[in-house]
């Protein structure tokens, strides 16, 4: 059962899985053909749901992801991107059912440094500090469980590559954070990552992000140099971080996982290809 399964990644996730063998129970607040409607803020629903479909495992990944939101509507997003996860909890605890939760990069910013998957969380956002408490009550409730921490996905239509890619090719001027640095990665390395969690049976917490931490200029002009556009429409720019709520270099570090996993991600400038079909 895949919450959050109409979503740029949850619609691309469901569909791999869905490929390579797995069976799919799509869950969305909004009704779509195929996808299953549920208000997940409701705990009877969401008990309905599971034992009406008796899922081997949930994969969460419903969440309201944009940042300044967030920071608008703290109680309102609390309400979702907490309180969701700890109903889930709870229904997994009573159903014996096993949980996959899609955390993010941003449970850590306080200051630049190389996390580990065992490092405590130190959130600077509202939305790391919701996904922060959503580890925690995991981790504190179940056992049967995995955290996929991730990071600046790229791989669908309107992704950082299309951005990128649609204002050079209009020779309009990209202005890209200097300062803003996270690990990009490619869904084509999570997904394979996410389903040897799911088949292996894997607990615990896993970064499942790429190998190389870039600012979004640096990120920009890889993009530019593989698609064989004009770099120069690229404008270096700083974020102002007493205005911006971001925090301003996020890396995880995925050495761990990828042993674990024996899966090595390709560096962006190698995976970039695989995103020219989306891209206009």
């Amino acid at each position: 059962m895949i919450t959050g399964a109409t979503g740029a990644v949850g619609t691309k996730l469901s569909s791999y899985l869905h490929t390579i063998g797995h069976q799919i129970i799509p869950v969305a607040r909004m009704p779509r053909d195929g996808v299953i409607a549920a208000d997940l803020r409701n705990e009877a629903a969401i008990l309905r749901l599971v034992k009406d479909y008796t899922p081997d495992l949930i994969l969460h990944l419903a969440a309201i992801t944009d940042l300044n939101f967030c920071e608008q509507h703290q109680a309102e997003t609390h309400i979702t991107n907490y309180g969701i996860t700890e109903i889930i909890t709870r229904v997994c605890l009573e159903c014996k059912t096993r949980l996959l939760f899609f955390s993010s990069d941003y449970v850590f910013g306080k200051y630049d440094h190389s996390w580990q998957e065992d490092d405590p969380p130190c959130p600077t956002t509202q939305y790391g500090m919701d996904k922060a408490a959503s580890e925690k009550i995991i981790q504190e409730r179940l056992t049967n469980y995995a955290i996929v921490r991730t990071a600046q996905l790229y791989g669908f239509t309107k992704d950082f590559v299309s951005l990128v890619c649609n204002a050079l090719q209009s020779k309009q001027e990209f202005h890209a954070f200097a300062n803003l640095v996270n690990c990009p990665t490619w869904i084509g390395d999570l997904f394979p990552m996410v389903n040897t969690i799911i088949t292996n049976n894997l607990e615990g917490i896993f970064h499942c992000v790429g190998p190389e931490a870039l600012s979004r200029y640096q990120y920009a002009c890889i993009i530019a140099t593989r698609f064989n556009l004009d770099i120069s429409y690229i404008k270096p720019i700083n974020l102002d971080f007493a205005i911006d709520i971001r925090p301003p270099i996020v890396r995880l570090n995925g050495t761990s996982t990828y042993k674990i996993l024996q899966i090595s991600p390709n560096k962006l400038q190698d995976n970039l290809h695989f995103c020219f079909p989306y891209i206009n």
